[in-house]
């Protein structure tokens, strides 16, 4: 009796254990990032802007199937206008917005998997110039590659290159505002 006891004993051990070590993969990420943002084009040639900085307050990722999901961000950037050549204190260019839409993930490796994200959205852009503010809203569209490393079982570090393209028009704006953006991060794993 003895012996059936102990032999039960370690097949439901061995059962407990097993199934913790099949646990399930975690199916998404949420995380912020930050990094440069680089003008481009119009936005850089006649916007005036400099190299900025961009910060994602929300990346978000989840997956239906092994490697397509959602992706999600809510984002912001500022970008300094130099004038000083036409007599003029230095202006600011901010803009925000959010995105979303299709995710693709492919894995690297056991820790690392590289992701490709198409997205559009919304954006409102201001200028602050000379004492005048200007404002726009419009439409917002991105398309983004990243690597996310897996630190742990529920950290990710990432590194991604955005390409934001957010036309702006309100009553004394219409501007394109065009930039990459190199950002660093850090994401909770969801389950």
């Amino acid at each position: 009796m003895k012996a059936k006891f102990t032999t039960m004993m370690v097949i439901f051990t061995l059962i407990i254990l097993s199934v913790n070590a099949q646990q399930q993969k975690r199916r998404g990420y949420i995380g912020i990032s930050i990094g440069p943002s680089f003008p481009m084009g119009e936005f850089k040639n006649e916007g005036l802007a400099n190299t900025g900085l961009n910060l994602s307050l929300i990346n978000f990722g989840y997956f239906f199937s092994e490697h397509v999901g959602i992706a999600a961000n809510w984002y912001g950037g500022a970008h300094n206008i130099d004038v000083s050549y036409l007599g003029l204190s230095d202006g600011l260019w901010y803009y925000g917005g959010l995105l979303a839409g299709p995710l693709f993930s492919t894995p690297i490796s056991e820790k690392v998997d590289f992701d490709s994200r198409l997205q559009i959205g919304y954006s409102v852009a201001n200028m602050k110039l000379e004492g005048y503010k200007v404002d726009g809203t419009g439409f917002a569209y991105n398309v983004g590659i990243g690597i996310r490393t897996h630190l742990s079982e529920k950290w990710s570090f990432s590194f991604n290159v955005d390409m934001l393209t957010a036309n702006n028009k309100g009553d004394y704006m219409d501007r394109k505002i065009q930039t990459i953006q190199p950002t660093i991060g850090l994401s909770y794993r969801l389950r």
